[in-house]
This record gives structure tokens, C-alpha cells and sequence, in this order.
């Protein structure tokens, strides 16, 4: 097949950005003729075989890069004669196989039921939104897709209430992750490297907190649950991008964790990070998915997250991890966490063969199938 995939970005520092470049490289590598229409590519992890094509988008405000990329990959598609086309995102064009991560009109009314009112009225007052669903309503409620693919049972449930999409149109297809790279004895390699340069001694507990989202993702909250808990042994190491990190800063300081609360920018590889950590923190108030999730628990490492979290289906509770039942209360996340601290060193190995079901193989192959049969249906 010749296949057309576009989103924004085709990297490593995303989970949708991942997501992309995975699905380009298993498809070369099946044999496909594939191009990628991207405006930010990580070209050294790509497939030789992958045909990029940069789309050019401001840099910034978000809106115009949204729209800038929009209609450059209108135009960019038009040019190529593709037998399918895969998007991973809203401001992709319509008329494809559309990969569905999120469902906006869910995260609107979620964040309305969780924020607190001045977090309310910054997100009304934000242009992106109403911008959000305007295209959601054209791929969705107008039926501009040949097939929808969704990571979970609840976000084909939120295409069925808030757009009426048939359920016929959409496929289960979970994300996964690249075991060669996420594995617990690569972990274990790397672990006492990574903690002596980050400064840990073997008795810190270390929580560790990967997002490009702040507030959404929890860190806020999980911030205060770390500074109520009297636990000399706590470390929080954040790593986080695309996003102002001096609100975080300031908050570290006003809470007195300065010496306990590191924050970094984004990374191409996370194995060392995880393999850093005793335990992945991301109390979500909303994740269609959650690719960090299933990636920390390939490495070994046990994970915290609410059940609001599509991927919190692959956490074992007492087992791999624990569950949030309110992603918002303090109290409930400093208590899974002093939980965690205090239970025995998990088996990294045990803990990734929980997820082994997860692989990119297994899950792109299902992807594969499913282009293939949209030919057929079209």
C-alpha cells in the first residue's frame, strides 16, 4: 500500500508523536511505501524507508500552528496519490482512517467537573478549544473518516454520546510500546548509572512524573500529596515538556520541596528515567490512554495512576501498582504512595510480562489490517 500518516510531530517526545512514528516504521518495515506529513520530525529514529514531508507550521501561538499546519496538509496530501490515509489527530485532514487518542468534548466536560473555577475560566478564554471541537464535529458528526480507531471501550463510548458515530465505524486498538528498548534488564542496567548521576541514594524512594500536560496529568495535585507526607526518603523527579515551567518552580519553592522535587525538560528516551524510578506517578484527570503507563511497566517499574486512565487497564492494583479512585484528592494519592514506599522491591520481570500483550508488533499488525480493509469498504 501507499500510505499517507500525518500529525503534527513525528518524535519520541509525545505520546501521539510516538504513537506516529511507530506506526511509520512498522509499516515500512512491512513494506509499505509510507509518508509521513509532520512539521517536527526526530528523522534519526524514522525508517529509511519512511518518505518525509515537512509541513510547515508557526511555531506559535498554538492556534495558528494548528491552523498553519491544517491547511499546509491539506495541500501537501493533495499532491500525493495514496491509497490510504492514516491521521492521529483533529487538525489532520479529514477522510481517512483517523486514529482517535482523545476525544476533546470528553477532557471539556471532565475539566469541568474537576477544576477549580479559575481553571475553569482560563480554559474558556482559550481559543484552542472552541477550535477543538469545531473540527471534531466536521470528522465525527459529518462522518469524514473511512474508519476510526480508538485505544479504549470508553472513548468509542464518548464518539457514541457526544457525535452519535455508529459503533460499526470504530475499532479497539490499544497503544503499545518497543520492547528492545523497554525491557527490565535494560533497565536494570541502566538504574544505579542513572540514579548516581541524578544524585539518589539506594534508600530514596524516588516517584517519577512524565508529561507534556501539567495540570490535566495531575502535577499539581501530586505536588501537594508529596509535600503532606512525612517521608524523608520521597524524591519526585518530573519530566516534562511543552509547557511553563515556572508556575511548577514557584510551587516547589512554596511548599518547601526544593530539595526534593527535581524538573527537566522533555526526553528522547525515557528508559533511563523509568529504570531511575521506583514507582511512575500520573494521577490523570483525563488519559484516553496513557502511553507513559504501559511503557514504565514494560521497564518494571510499578505505576500510580487514576482510573480515569484508558491504559490504568494494564495495572495489576497491589500487584504492579496501585489506582486512584479521585485523581484529585491529596489525601488518597499520599496514601497509595506511602503504600508503595513501603512495600517490597517489585519483580521488574514479572511486572513487564504483565504488559508483554502490549508490543508494537501486536498492536500494528492490527493496524495494518485495519488500512487494508478500508480499501476493500471503499
Amino acid at each position: 500500500m501507499k500510505i499517507a500518516l500525518s500529525f503534527l510531530g513525528c518524535h519520541t517526545r509525545g505520546g501521539v508523536e510516538r504513537l506516529l512514528l511507530e506506526t511509520a516504521n512498522h509499516l515500512a518495515g512491512r513494506g509499505h511505501d509510507v509518508h509521513v506529513y509532520a512539521a517536527d520530525f526526530n528523522a534519526q529514529a524514522l525508517h529509511p524507508g519512511v518518505a518525509r514531508h515537512p509541513v510547515p507550521a508557526a511555531k506559535r501561538p498554538a492556534l495558528l500552528r494548528m491552523l498553519t499546519y491544517a491547511r499546509n496538509c491539506q495541500a501537501g496530501l493533495e499532491d500525493l496519490d495514496s491509497d490510504v490515509h492514516g491521521s492521529f489527530g483533529v487538525i489532520s485532514p479529514p477522510g481517512g482512517v483517523f486514529n482517535v487518542q482523545s476525544v476533546h468534548r470528553a477532557w471539556i466536560e471532565a475539566s469541568r467537573r474537576l477544576r477549580k473555577p479559575a481553571g475553569r475560566l482560563r480554559q474558556a478564554c482559550n481559543p484552542v478549544h472552541p477550535f477543538l471541537l469545531s473540527l471534531e464535529r466536521k470528522h465525527f458528526a459529518e462522518r469524514r473518516y473511512r474508519k476510526l480507531i480508538v485505544p479504549t471501550e470508553q472513548v468509542r463510548a464518548d464518539l457514541r454520546r457526544y457525535y452519535n458515530v455508529p459503533e460499526r465505524d470504530v475499532v479497539i486498538i490499544p497503544n503499545g510500546y518497543a520492547p528492545a528498548l523497554l525491557n527490565p534488564a535494560r533497565g536494570e542496567m541502566l538504574r544505579p548509572k542513572m540514579r548516581g548521576k541524578l544524585g539518589y541514594n539506594p534508600g530514596d524512594f524516588v516517584i517519577l512524573f512524565v508529561a507534556n500536560e501539567l495540570e490535566r496529568k495531575g502535577f499539581p495535585c501530586l505536588l501537594r500529596a508529596v509535600a503532606s507526607m512525612d517521608n524523608p526518603r520521597l524524591r519526585l523527579l518530573a519530566v516534562v515538556g511543552r509547557v511553563n515551567t515556572r508556575p511548577s518552580f514557584a510551587a516547589v519553592r512554596r511548599l518547601g520541596l526544593e530539595g526534593r522535587v527535581r524538573i527537566v525538560g522533555s526526553q528522547n528516551d525515557l528508559t533511563p528515567w523509568y529504570a531511575a524510578a521506583d514507582v511512575l506517578a500520573l494521577p490523570t484527570q483525563y488519559e484516553a490512554w496513557g502511553l507513559v503507563i504501559v511503557e514504565a511497566l514494560a521497564c518494571g517499574t510499578p505505576v500510580l495512576t487514576s482510573r480515569l486512565a484508558g491504559a490504568a487497564v494494564a495495572v495489576r492494583e497491589g500487584s504492579t501498582g496501585a489506582l486512584l479512585d479521585n485523581p484529585c484528592d491529596i489525601a488518597e494519592i499520599a496514601a497509595k504512595l506511602e503504600v508503595l514506599s513501603q512495600s517490597a522491591q517489585p519483580d521488574r520481570t514479572a511486572v513487564a510480562a504483565s504488559v508483554e500483550c502490549f508490543s508494537w508488533a501486536n498492536v500494528l499488525n492490527q493496524y495494518e489490517r485495519v488500512l487494508q480493509h478500508s480499501l476493500v469498504d471503499h
